[in-house]
């Protein structure tokens, strides 16, 4: 498949991410209390916390690897299947420590159910195989399954949640979804990818490099995950949910930062191997150029219509945490701009050791801030702390990066920043009346598009924009 297609295909499952939770999220935080709420994001840190020591960068490495032996079908099951059963090892260890968890830590005592939930998602990631399907470029298929497992996802949590208690039958459906996915995926590789397999030591041989992933996956989970923890541990479920519910809104877009490096990874890994120099950087630029035109605008619209953002997706009980979204706007910006230098240069060209060192310097920023500021700002604090501690790991990637590739700012991509910003001011002002909150926000999102689309494309003749349009990318 091209990359075009991919790329296509990457916005159409990107754009799910966006829409099937704007859909969720608003019907669950009106029928289940914040308390119950926040039992389900405490629980599932755990489980995702598990999940990423379970899968020890396979995801990454999978990606990589697979990249680069895929036209050899038995050396494609040999991989497939060695890192299967890596991770499905590595998972019955997870749900041993975290059922002993739960035996022993106070603060999990009475989730038992959630406990055991969690467990079937961290046996089902083992299975879940996306980044085989990453690697051989085909996500059609994994755009085409995720919208349709979305969907039924979707519906059943509004047929079956409906009351204030039902958040156990919320996290099933959650993970649910996770096990449906790793059956599918699961099923169509064997039935039709699968050619043959013969259990070798040279499964061991997979160790060393999943070893630094793994480090980086630690490091990040502490960072990204620990927040949670360490605030349910100084406060309660209703704070949890107050930081919770921003973060959920934060990380629908910061996904699709994310989804775009993985898309780039295997095409990187190429250029580099041909010492093709020029398309790799071309190949950065026209990646910075769209977190840019996606970040930026959601940045500012978080500052400007916080308030409406919350009261439209979760209800007026969570204007509290309006101040919350307001400072993690940012993240997805730093995140996308992190992932062009680190997931899609750095860590395609074999430098992951670059990313470990980044990663161990958010994490040590993370807990000392989290550690500090919690006790006095409460989930405000975790909110600052996640932005400083992404920024540091931004800045010492792109430091990194920049010791092997030529990169320079480039004027047009200033412009666009600029434009950007007084174009998101300027509709401000003029929809200052008294809107409808859906009404306000996508005649606002619309004004922003025309209006940057008019003055980087035609007035400024701005070459990000226009190679945007144009799709120029082969």
């Amino acid at each position: 498949m091209s990359l075009k297609k991919n790329l296509i295909s990457n916005f159409l499952l990107t754009a799910s991410t966006i829409v099937f939770p704007l859909i969720t999220l608003p019907y669950i935080t009106r029928t289940l209390s914040a308390e119950s709420i926040g039992k389900v994001f405490y629980v599932d840190s755990f489980t995702q916390y598990f999940i990423l020591f379970s899968a020890i960068g396979i995801p990454y490495y999978g990606v990589r690897e697979i990249a680069k032996i895929k036209a050899n079908k038995q050396e494609t099951s040999n991989l497939v299947v060695d890192l299967i059963l890596i991770q499905f090892c590595l998972a019955l260890i997870c749900c041993l420590l975290f059922y002993t968890l739960f035996l022993f830590f106070p603060k999990l005592s009475g989730f038992g159910t959630l406990v055991e939930i969690g467990c079937v998602g961290i046996i089902s990631n083992a299975f879940l195989i996306e980044w085989y399907y990453q690697g051989v470029e085909n996500f059609g298929y994994i755009t085409a399954r995720s919208l349709i497992i979305k969907l039924l996802s979707v519906l059943t949590i509004l047929f079956f949640v409906k009351q204030i208690n039902d958040y156990k039958i919320y996290y099933f459906i959650l993970i649910l979804t996770v096990t449906a996915n790793a059956v599918l995926n699961s099923l169509n590789f064997f039935t039709k990818a699968f050619y043959h397999y013969k259990l070798e030591r040279k499964i061991l041989r997979h160790l060393k490099p999943l070893w630094i992933l793994f480090s980086i996956n630690i490091a990040i989970s502490l960072y990204t995950i620990m927040d949670t923890i360490i605030l349910g541990s100084f406060t309660g479920s209703q704070e949890v949910s107050f930081y919770n519910i921003p973060l959920k809104i934060v990380k629908i877009f910061w996904t699709v930062m994310g989804g775009i490096g993985l898309v780039l990874i295997p095409r990187m890994s190429t250029f580099f191997a041909n010492k093709e120099t020029l398309k790799t950087q071309e190949l950065m630029k026209k990646s910075i150029s769209i977190v840019a035109m996606l970040g930026i605008p959601f940045f500012v619209f978080t500052i400007l219509f916080s308030n409406t953002i919350l009261t439209m997706i979760s209800g007026t009980k969570y204007l509290k945490a309006a101040s919350a979204l307001q400072i993690l706007g940012i993240v997805p910006l730093i995140i996308g701009i992190c992932n062009v230098f680190g997931t899609q240069y750095l860590l395609a060209i074999g430098q992951e050791r670059k990313i470990l060192y980044a990663t161990i310097v958010g994490f040590i920023v993370s807990i000392m801030l989290n550690f500090l500021l919690i006790p006095v700002l409460s989930y405000l604090g975790s909110s600052i702390a996640c932005v400083v501690a992404e920024l540091s790991v931004c800045i010492v990637i792109f430091l990194y990066a920049k010791k092997t590739i030529c990169i320079r700012v480039d004027y047009q991509l200033i412009k666009l920043i600029c434009s950007s910003l007084a174009i998101t001011i300027c509709t401000w002002f003029i929809l200052r009346g008294d809107f409808d909150h859906l009404y306000l926000l996508a005649i606002s999102f619309t004004v922003y598009m025309l209006s940057l689309l008019f003055l980087n494309h035609l007035v400024f003749k701005n070459h990000f924009i226009n190679s945007i349009l144009r799709f120029s990318i082969k």
